[in-house]
């Protein structure tokens, strides 16, 4: 047995900001190629379970589901790619060579000879309609969130033009979110995807995806037959699945299973720092006094320790939170003060809100099987808040219930135990908290730095525009920052390859089972 700890991508380059000619030959091959020498056939089944309820469906572009862009990785690709984890580093993928243009115009060549699972050509039209809707200009996206709206012009059958109105930073980040769709899919979507991806889904059900290997992918094809994504909640159920070989990887190892992992033979673990902050998220309007009273949001900040709950509960490769920005983000900077349980600190808050005897109840939700021991951390949050006087209520749930609720009219709880994870670059980790999401307060000078982060291209002056941001929410604890999630999946040693990256990016095209 084998035991891989990566800690998350650190040390990204300032540089992301204004990579103006990363370019690919069209000779090159994209980095994460399966051997070029192996003739074998795909073969065999890869059974992976995951955490996470396949909650969004196949609409192109509805969703920020993590389980669901998860899924889609296997099927679609991309304009370009990220194999290394690194913001800093595309390679080519769907497009072999790009150029920006001016500030707000970008070019980008296409590949030859790439065919959806239809059969059909990937063509310039099919990426001006994937980027057009992904990005918010032709219609509603939830991709949009994290973009400016962009026009595609389609300058001939393999060149596209992508401009915005104004700069955008992260355009080449993004472009390596963004999943290319059939142009007619878009315009008329089916019960099954049709990607140009390395697999091609066979089975939708609602807690199974079935998948089989792409034989006509543009590289070589995948070396696993068959892949089989599994929504199984309970991380006991999952572990036993591994355990007995009726599964071949399981994601959102919780820490207490970790040590019997380590010890087991023909089990290999794959850790990582998630880029992923996990917060006591609080819904506007749920809590009025929360909304209103900074002293109250501050004195609830004082009130939780947060290096314990991750030395003791998390562990793993998990951090405590120093800024609403996880901490593998580019231009993630601790910030101050350092908040810790510190009840006279909660005391002087809570007496300054008016709200000396702690305040009124409210709601405080955490879902059972997907953060690992979740239920367990807010147990221990709730303690020390009851200590200082506050007056939480636990409400359990999965994580659809916990969706329902949030996005209900009717909803009734007030905090969520609830991450939201990025891919490095700081406007997709800062938008959450935009006037685009539920979790905005109406801080109109958080929304003007936002803006400015994701149109600033000088990496110097952007850098100092998230230093501003950081700053300006931590003063303000719009939310509850806890920690940033340990990441780590178990698999078994017969099966290589697996691409885990601290954004939650979960590649099999390169694994195959050796034995």
């Amino acid at each position: 047995m084998r035991s891989r700890r990566v800690r998350g991508a650190v040390g990204w380059l300032a540089a992301i900001a204004l990579v103006l000619a990363a370019c690919g030959d069209d000779d090159e091959e994209p980095q994460g190629e399966a051997d070029p020498d192996a003739e074998a056939e795909p073969s065999g089944s890869v059974r992976f379970l995951i955490a996470e309820n396949f909650w969004a469906d196949w609409s192109p572009y509805a969703s920020t589901a993590q389980s669901q862009r998860r899924l889609e990785r296997q099927i679609y690709d991309f304009l370009v790619d990220f194999p290394s984890g690194d913001p800093a580093q595309p390679e080519p993928m769907l497009a072999t060579d790009w150029r920006q243009v001016d500030d707000l115009t970008w070019e980008f060549d296409l590949r030859e000879g790439v065919q959806f699972h239809d059969g059909s050509p990937l063509t310039a039209e099919d990426v001006e309609a994937s980027i057009e809707l992904g990005s918010g200009f032709s219609g509603e996206s939830a991709y949009s969130l994290t973009w400016i709206p962009a026009d595609v012009e389609v300058v001939d059958e393999l060149t596209v033009r992508i401009s915005t109105e104004q700069p955008f930073a992260p355009m080449l980040v993004e472009l390596g979110q963004i999943p290319i769709l059939s142009a007619d899919f878009i315009a008329e979507p089916q019960d099954m995807p049709n990607g140009t991806g390395p697999f091609r889904l066979v089975d939708d059900q609602v807690e199974v995806k079935a998948m089989e290997a792409n034989t006509d992918y543009w590289r070589d094809p995948p070396r696993i037959q068959e892949l089989v994504w599994e929504f199984i909640g309970d991380p006991s159920t999952r572990m036993s699945a591994l355990l007995d070989g009726s599964a071949q990887a399981i994601d959102r190892v919780p820490p207490e299973q970790l040590p019997a992992l380590e010890d087991q033979e023909g089990v290999e673990l794959v850790s990582a720092t998630g880029i992923e902050s996990v917060n006591l998220w609080v819904r506007p309007g749920r809590l009025p006094l929360w909304d209103e009273n900074i002293n109250f949001r501050r004195a609830v900040n004082w009130s939780i320790d947060r290096q314990p709950l991750v030395d003791s509960l998390v562990l793993g490769n998990s951090l405590a939170a120093t800024s609403y920005l996880p901490t593998n983000t580019l231009f993630s900077a601790p910030q101050e003060p350092g908040y810790t349980f510190d009840p006279e600190m909660a005391a002087q808050e809570l007496e300054a809100a008016g709200e000396p005897d702690g305040g009124p109840e409210f709601e405080l939700w955490v879902a059972e099987g997907f953060l690992p021991r979740g239920p367990e951390v807010v147990q221990a949050i709730v303690a020390q808040m009851e200590e200082v006087g506050l007056r939480p209520q636990v409400v359990t749930s999965d994580v659809a219930g916990m969706i329902d609720d949030i996005f209900s009219d009717t909803g009734t709880g007030a905090m969520y135990h609830l991450s939201w994870s990025s891919n490095g670059d700081p406007n997709a980790a800062a938008q959450v908290y935009s006037e685009q999401f539920a979790w905005y307060f109406g801080d109109e000078d958080l929304q003007a730095l936002i803006d400015q982060g994701m149109t600033t291209l000088d990496p110097e002056a952007r850098e100092q525009v998230y230093a501003d941001l950081q700053q300006h929410i931590w003063e303000q604890a719009w939310h509850v920052p806890l920690y940033n999630s340990d990441f780590t999946i178990a698999h078994t040693s017969d099966l290589a390859g697996v691409v885990v990256q601290p954004d939650f990016r979960t590649d099999f095209y390169t694994a195959e089972l050796t034995e």
